[in-house]
């Protein structure tokens, strides 16, 4: 039997699993909507039954489809009738979103690490990571929930020490550095190893958690390319090159020499923010 994949020893295992146990479980009905979007044998009356057992998610999911944005002649009331209409794969990430990024969120004493700015990094990720899916022919839904997903080790460890996290924060940007490297020189940890950590608590598919842990290929070991882990690495570099930075903002950086692409995407993820956010998209009264 071969031994586990680094784990972590002594001091930096202490501080790996105290961040671990330092973020707020994610809710049961977060994990049941990301398996029925990742089994590729459910449906959208799956999705529903899941939505609609959860008034929050069923209030997001009706809200947004009877905003103005969608120009509805009349009130939409059924979560059936609103998965029709918004269609599975739209439907589904609004409710992906929503269930993780709505328990987690925004703190505005915070100084520098921001969780507005750390979703709009996620969400961008899980849209790229998507959108490179469906062009190898790999899991689309796995590769938008990886892309969500792929920095919760990061956001644990904010959870855990937000003094530190901020210190990380002002030491990449003094240096023009990224925060993934700074952060394990300062805090002694690795948020992949934290996230792959969560990912096993939350019993997430195999894949998943390879690229939660390794889309940065840390220890010199890069991802499988081909993989899921490989998909969110590249993603993560075009959204972080777009200025989409994963918890922090870097005056005059974002959407830097963008493309009609990343012009898209950044109006893309933009839409999504409000969406499931709960601020106003034209909510008719």
């Amino acid at each position: 039997m071969q031994p586990r994949e680094t784990e972590p020893h002594g001091k930096r295992a202490h501080d790996t699993f105290r961040a671990v146990g330092s973020l707020p479980p994610l809710p049961a009905v977060a994990l049941r909507v990301i398996r029925v979007a990742q089994d590729p044998k459910s449906s959208a009356s799956d999705l529903a039954m899941v939505l609609a057992a959860d008034p929050g998610l069923s209030a997001t999911l009706l809200r947004v489809v009877n905003s103005a944005a969608y120009r509805r002649t009349r009130e939409i009331t059924s979560v059936q009738e609103a998965l029709v209409l918004l269609g599975f794969i739209q439907a589904r990430n609004i409710a992906i979103s929503s269930a993780i990024t709505a328990h987690y969120r925004p703190d505005s004493l915070n100084a520098l690490f921001r969780i507005d700015a750390f979703w709009r990094h996620s969400l961008a990720v899980a849209f790229r990571a998507a959108e490179l899916a469906g062009r190898m022919r790999v899991d689309v839904p796995g590769a938008f929930t990886a892309g969500v997903l792929h920095n919760m080790g990061r956001l644990a460890m904010f959870f855990g020490d937000p003094a530190g996290m901020d210190q990380a924060v002002a030491e990449a940007m003094r240096r023009d550095a990224a925060l993934d490297d700074v952060e394990e020189e300062l805090l002694g940890i690795d948020h992949g190893e934290v996230g792959r950590l969560l990912a096993e608590r939350w019993r997430l598919p195999l894949e998943t958690r390879e690229a939660i842990a390794g889309h940065h290929g840390r220890g010199g070991r890069e991802p499988r390319e081909g993989s899921l882990a490989a998909l969110v690495a590249e993603a993560d570099r075009y959204c972080v090159g777009l200025g989409l930075l994963p918890g922090y903002v870097v005056p005059g950086r974002a959407a830097a020499g963008a493309d009609a692409a990343g012009l898209a995407l950044l109006n893309q993820v933009g839409r999504l923010m409000q969406l499931v956010s709960g601020e106003p998209v034209g909510v008719r009264g």
